[in-house]
């Protein structure tokens, strides 16, 4: 079972300890119910080449992945570059408002919210994938993805689009929200209210 939130985007992540500190410090995200999810695997995009806090470079998928739950699947990009999720996994998940956990995940929810129904194409997704974990590894205002916490190689189309997306994250920034997903074991995802079944 997932909330609807007019005009908002979805977040979705795991409770290790970290994540647990971060979210048990806004106030109102335990207000609704837990629902289990399982990865049903990847849908658009591509294969990017990245490295996290300086180790070697990896070739990943960056893109649009799929999840269902007993309402139906729905459409997602990975929050969570450092939890990788095997196809199949099922993960309780819990929602709560990115705008208040704040920080980068209010960030990369106005990504989502601005950017996320307009990527269709593989590159497009890739992009919007890429733009998501640079936000919440190193900011918005990052835009350089060949330094920072994340680093990524891909074509020049992609990263263009990548920084392009990543600047909506200063857009709207009153209005336009996400909604957390606290889950149990697993790796973290956004996707946008009202484009799958878990509004339901």
């Amino acid at each position: 079972m997932f909330i609807r939130i007019t005009d908002s985007s979805v977040i979705l992540f795991p409770m290790g300890p970290f994540w647990l500190s971060l979210v048990w410090v806004a106030q109102g995200i335990w207000a609704w119910q837990p629902f289990d999810a399982q990865f049903t695997g990847s849908t658009v995009g591509e294969s990017v080449s990245i490295s996290i806090d300086g180790q070697r470079p990896h070739t990943t998928f960056a893109g649009k992945l799929s999840f269902r739950d007993n309402s139906g699947t729905w459409i997602s990009v990975c929050a969570d570059v450092r939890s990788p999720v095997v196809q199949g996994h099922i993960s309780q998940m819990k929602p709560a408002d990115t705008m208040k956990v704040g920080g980068r995940f209010a960030s990369a929810g106005h990504i989502i919210a601005h950017c996320f129904q307009r990527a269709q194409s593989p590159d497009e997704c890739a992009a919007l994938q890429l733009a998501i974990w640079k936000t919440l590894e190193d900011g918005a205002e990052n835009t350089d993805f060949q330094v920072g916490h994340f680093r990524a190689a891909a074509s020049n189309t992609v990263i263009s689009l990548a920084v392009a997306m990543m600047a909506t994250a200063k857009l709207d920034r009153d209005t336009s929200s996400a909604v957390v997903l606290a889950a149990a074991t697993g790796q973290s995802q956004l996707t946008i209210s009202g484009t799958s079944n878990t509004d339901k």
